[in-house]
C-alpha cells in the first residue's frame, strides 16, 4: 500500500516539485493550497506525512498543526519556510512537527525525509 504524503503549499511551483520528488518515491500525493483545504483533507484522508508551508493563506502551518492536535490527530510534519528560525519558534511545543527545513531546499533533503520517515 502506497504511503499518502500532504503538501501544502500555496506555491504551485512548490507543488509540482514535491509532487513529482513524492511520486517517484512511490508515494500517493495529496494536495492543498491553505491550511484549511489541508485540515478538511487530514480529515478525509488521514496521510502519513503532512509537508506543510509555515506562511499558508487562511490557516497557517502552526495552526493547522495545532487544530489536529487538539482532536487528537497527529500526522508526522515537516514545515517549510523561508525563515526556519522563527517557523521552529512557532511550531515550538507541536508534537507532530519532525522537522523544520528552509526554503528553497535541496531535492536530496526531501528524498531523505521520504526514506527517513516513511520507509
Amino acid at each position: 500500500m502506497k504511503n499518502r504524503v500532504l503538501v501544502v503549499d500555496d506555491q504551485t511551483g512548490i507543488q509540482m516539485l514535491l509532487e513529482e520528488i513524492i511520486k517517484q518515491d512511490g508515494h500517493q500525493v495529496l494536495i492543498a493550497n491553505n491550511g484549511l483545504e489541508a485540515f478538511d483533507l487530514i480529515q478525509q484522508t488521514k496521510p502519513d506525512l503532512l509537508i506543510t508551508d509555515y506562511r499558508l493563506p487562511i490557516m497557517d502551518g502552526a495552526g493547522l498543526i495545532k487544530k489536529n492536535e487538539e482532536l487528537g490527530i497527529y500526522v508526522p510534519t515537516v514545515v517549510m519556510s523561508g525563515l526556519p528560525e522563527k517557523a521552529e519558534i512557532a511550531m515550538g511545543g507541536l508534537q507532530s512537527v519532525v522537522k523544520v527545513i528552509s526554503k528553497p531546499f535541496p531535492l536530496e533533503e526531501i528524498r531523505k525525509i521520504l526514506t527517513d520517515l516513511l520507509h
